[in-house]
């Protein structure tokens, strides 16, 4: 939304006469990736932000990211006064954009660090889980859920500060506060209970069809297929049993380029002599293509609309 740096004033403008309030105490400079950071860095943001926070309209400021660790860390380093970071951050995206090492960073500088997406949009609160998962949680010492486990999991680190769960119904309030009056904080799980987790993420993965580990080897395709990535939204789509989900990663409006899909695959197979895991690579786009594609206008993922009452 920004194409000057007169739109700062015009966007606040907006925000706090739609919000009726005089001040936002946190304001942050929202999904921040290189492309996004370096606009509005360039514009002047961070000047423009101090102003602001003398004019007593912004209290304290921070960001929202997604992008590689670098790219985090550069923003981190670029100013003396963030008070927050906010970052997707579950069991099983911990080395995912800031991962682990941007979450200890930017608590290292000082920052709050605020999680999204704790449990994967819900993907890791399922009841009942897959089977793999539920024979883990069976199995465990500590009879626990799979929400309790994802939570606890980022409650245990000492870095976490907040996380943010998408409630969308009254009930699933009053289990988070539930789960988090019952125990939460660092150390509240034991060595055995993070060998749960671990055994957690294995029992995911089992369900993933396609063995790639994302070595990008096999990119760049001379026809442009953003090969690991749709393997990865097809990938992530049947281990969640979220075909939904994976469209919309696919298709909208932050998806996979045109240019860039499985069906601009010709079959050269120059991809196959350069994948270590000697994937089928041209067989599997032809199914993640079939699987994923939607040529509707994909809006986010969410719950199903309720039934209507017979």
């Amino acid at each position: 939304m920004i194409e000057k740096a007169e739109d700062f004033d015009r966007i606040l403008g907006e925000q706090l006469q739609k919000l009726d309030i005089d001040m936002i105490d946190f304001y942050l400079l929202h999904g921040l990736d290189k492309t996004g950071w370096t606009k509005v860095r360039d514009f002047g943001v961070l000047k423009w932000a101090e102003a602001q926070m003398a004019k007593g309209r912004i209290g304290r400021l921070g960001f929202s990211f997604h992008d590689e660790y670098s790219v985090f860390k550069e923003i981190v380093d670029s100013y003396d006064n963030w008070v927050l970071s906010q970052v997707q951050y579950n069991y099983m995206d911990e080395n995912e954009q800031a991962g682990r090492k941007g979450v200890e960073y930017a608590a290292g500088k000082g920052l709050a660090v605020v999680v999204m997406e704790p449990l994967r949009g819900g993907k890791l609160a399922k009841d009942p889980p897959p089977e793999p998962v539920a024979r883990v949680l069976k199995e465990a010492k500590r009879r626990m859920r799979g929400v309790e486990w994802a939570f606890n999991w980022l409650w245990n680190q000492p870095e976490i500060s907040v996380t943010l769960s998408g409630m969308s119904t009254m009930e699933q309030v009053v289990e988070n506060l539930r789960i988090a009056s019952r125990f939460s904080g660092p150390g509240t799980l034991k060595a055995d209970d993070l060998e749960v987790i671990e055994k957690i993420k294995e029992a995911y993965k089992s369900l993933s069809p396609i063995p790639c580990t994302a070595c990008r080897y096999c990119v760049p395709c001379p026809n442009k297929v953003e090969i690991p990535r749709v393997f990865q939204i097809y990938n992530d789509a049947v281990m969640y049993d979220d075909m939904r989900g994976g469209k919309f990663m696919y298709n909208g409006p932050f998806g996979i380029p045109q240019d860039q899909r499985a069906d601009q695959c010709t079959e050269c197979e120059e991809c196959l002599e350069k994948c270590p895991q000697k994937i089928e690579i041209p067989e599997w786009l032809k199914k993640a293509h079939e699987a994923l594609y939607s040529d509707v206008p994909m809006g986010p993922p969410g719950p199903p609309p309720p039934k209507k009452e017979e």
